[in-house]
């Protein structure tokens, strides 16, 4: 376990996954991320690599020829090399191996940067191809915080606030048949927050492409404690909640999603997916702002 800490903030972070395992207030020692129960998930913000969400039948296609994959991709499974900075920064970094490369044949050079900035916690992703040829990918990022934040409080009292004022769309997730549907329907109509409710959360991920808002926030009604999450380089965006509200809330920025349903094509034919020439570098951040 890595520990960074400053005035405001101690994070703990972990080598597998390059994950987020908690971020404690200084000020008034709370957690502010799920508390990684493994009956509702054992994780708490893995990174997401090479693609996100699920590929139809665990497979892919590259150049013609079928790869298997699981769920989210393989680098929140993985053990990141560690290379600490600083109290307040470190570097995770994963590369091709010989196992990699049998689900996935590209080479590159995945950096994950933690910061800490006063009471926020900056993740700076940053794909290196190291490949002789154009390589695919998808990127995520997959932090659950608590909500609630603290005992004797209620989900319901909690809200999900745009920084702007949206109308959008909300892109339907075929829990059945998990992938991702071409039906939408109407969640904001120049609007900009919706309470924390089951039945939001019945069809899996509230999913928004091409938002306006730099930032999102989980905030309460009872008292002025927030999560503010600001994204860099992302287009998707996915709100999820689990199976019971009452827990965690995931706020996750997406380069991608789940395959369509019934979508048979190369990998790089998906939606979202980046394709980048040799030696080029792909960047994109999230940073939590932690109010106290």
């Amino acid at each position: 376990m890595i520990i960074l800490k400053n005035n405001d903030l101690e994070v703990a972070l972990h080598p597998k996954g390059a994950e987020i395992h908690r971020i404690i207030g200084q000020h008034d020692h709370i957690n502010y991320m799920w508390r990684r129960d493994p009956i509702l998930w054992a994780n708490s913000a893995p990174i997401l690599f090479p693609f996100v969400g699920a590929v139809n039948n665990d497979e892919f296609r590259i150049d013609g020829k079928t790869y298997t994959m699981t769920q989210h991709g393989f680098a929140r499974h993985s053990e990141f090399a560690t290379e600490k900075i600083s109290d307040t920064e470190v570097v995770f970094t994963l590369t091709s191996n010989d196992y990699i490369k049998e689900h996935y044949p590209y080479l590159f050079e995945l950096k994950v940067t933690y910061r800490l900035e006063n009471n926020v916690l900056v993740c700076h992703c940053a794909v290196k191809n190291t490949d002789e040829k154009p390589i695919t990918f998808g990127i995520g990022g997959h932090p659950a915080f608590a909500c609630p934040l603290m005992e004797n409080e209620h989900s319901n009292d909690y809200y999900i606030e745009f920084s702007e004022y949206e109308t959008l769309k909300r892109k339907m997730i075929d829990v059945e048949k998990r992938g991702m549907s071409y039906e939408t329907r109407p969640l904001f109509d120049n609007e900009k927050r919706f309470f924390v409710r089951q039945a939001m959360f019945d069809t899996d991920a509230v999913v928004v492409k091409n938002f306006k808002s730099e930032s999102v926030a989980l905030k309460s009604l009872n008292h002025d404690k927030s999560i503010v999450f600001h994204m860099k380089g992302f287009e998707h965006l996915g709100i999820w909640a689990g199976n019971h509200v009452g827990g965690l809330i995931a706020i996750e920025p997406w380069v991608g999603h789940n395959d369509y349903v019934g979508f048979t094509g190369e990998f790089k034919e998906k939606e979202g997916v980046r394709t980048i020439a040799p030696n080029e570098v792909f960047e994109c951040e999230f940073d939590v702002e932690i109010n106290q």
